[in-house]
């Protein structure tokens, strides 16, 4: 069987590698956390599927590793909700649900990172809502540090990872999304949001082709 990265079109990897700038590009690690990823988290214990959350979490930690070897900047969103943060509307999300699931309460194991461990040196910042960008100093630091490209990972594919990606592309960021370090709750929902990103907000790609990419920038 061919293997994935050889698949990807010549056009696309160039494309992707005239988006790649020293020092420009940052890895962002979106919400992999106990209550989105562990089988005890909430999602788990409500009986979600956790099946490709768990392979993505598997192909992130050696990805976020080689991010380090080529000395990129990484960025952990992390989820906190609490009552100084909910709203009606947004605990009224999930068709109601959002009320009867509390996510990453503060000072939890839920809201504790699930497998991955950040490094000093490395940036974390807290979001309340879908969007790493909304209410955070996120857009702040990748400024301060002259960021141009972002590298999007973490949990979920088609929710927290899309919303800031898309609100990252409306900053004028160029978006890169690792499609195989995302994980959603359904295949299908996965999909759609490489898709969305492919169409509309930048290019997915697996980690090996973008590995190969930076590989033969060096």
């Amino acid at each position: 069987m061919m293997r994935r990265s050889a698949m990807v079109d010549e056009s696309v990897r160039k494309r992707i590698a005239a988006q790649i700038k020293p020092g420009r590009t940052a890895l962002v690690v979106v919400d992999v956390q106990n209550d989105f990823c562990h089988p005890e988290g909430v999602f788990g214990r409500r009986g979600f599927d956790l099946s490709h959350v768990e392979k993505s979490v598997d192909r992130l930690l050696p990805f976020v590793e080689q991010c380090r070897t080529w000395e990129m900047p990484v960025v952990f969103v992390r989820t906190i909700h609490s009552n100084w943060t909910d709203s009606d509307s947004w605990v009224g999300r999930l068709a109601g649900a959002g009320r009867e699931m509390p996510i990453c309460r503060p000072e939890t194991w839920g809201a504790e990172f699930y497998k991955v461990a950040p490094h000093v040196g490395d940036f974390i910042t807290t979001k309340h809502r879908f969007s790493g960008f909304v209410g955070t100093d996120l857009n702040l630091v990748l400024r301060a540090r002259r960021i141009e490209t972002l590298l999007m990972t973490g949990v979920a594919s088609n929710v927290c990872v899309e919303t800031t990606a898309r609100d990252g592309y409306n900053l004028d960021y160029r978006i890169i999304y690792v499609e195989d370090c995302c994980g959603a709750f359904s295949l299908e929902e996965h999909q759609s949001a490489i898709l969305n990103m492919n169409k509309y907000f930048g290019v997915a790609v697996d980690s090996a082709t973008f590995s190969e990419i930076m590989e033969s920038l060096t």
